[in-house]
């Protein structure tokens, strides 16, 4: 399923059907219905940033070398969110971060991460690289999204009820695994 088709399930859940109508036959669409879809893009986008920060993370296992220990975050293949791990052939060694690096008291190391995935565009592949998130969970977060941006409160609290309780369902059946995921304790 690509990130065009998320989109147009997501605005028929909204009641947005002749922007999906439109969105789904590739015609043209008039400024209103392009600020939209570029809008339901960016819900998209902000719902999988907040999976991976909050609920479930991806993490990252990386080879890196640097003559001088320091390891810039710019060089990392994906960005890093949070270093969980660097070990030099299997064990741990000590490190330390800086504001734009990674320092180990290695030159060659294995850095473990959590990162955050890259920004879809309309016409990418929908992919979480966690298995049990799908559209299902994404659209319910996305129409939250609609509409508290359109100031339907109570809609809004519907959806995010529904967005939420898909979260705790999938977090009920996977371990915890040494971490708390917010709101998880009440």
């Amino acid at each position: 399923m690509t990130v065009k088709e998320v989109i147009i399930q997501t605005l028929r859940l909204v009641g947005r059907e002749d922007v999906a109508d439109a969105v789904a036959s590739g015609g043209q669409l008039d400024e209103e219905m392009t600020r939209l879809k570029r809008a339901f893009i960016t819900y998209l986008n902000a719902v999988l940033d907040e999976l991976a920060r909050g609920y479930f993370p991806l993490d990252y296992v990386e080879d890196m070398s640097a003559e001088d220990g320091r390891y810039a975050f710019s060089a990392f293949s994906k960005p890093p969110l949070k270093i969980r791990r660097v070990t030099c052939e299997q064990r741990r060694i000590e490190w330390r971060l800086c504001p734009d690096c990674l320092v180990a008291d290695s030159p060659n190391i294995t850095v473990t991460y959590e990162y955050a995935p890259s920004a879809l565009g309309e016409d990418d592949e929908f992919f979480y690289p966690v298995f049990a998130v799908g559209e299902r969970l994404v659209s319910c977060g996305m129409a939250a999204e609609y509409y508290l941006v359109m100031g339907d409160a109570s809609a809004s609290q519907a959806w995010e009820d529904k967005y939420r309780s898909e979260i705790e369902l999938l977090l009920s059946h996977s371990t915890v695994r040494g971490r708390i995921p917010p709101r998880r304790w009440i």
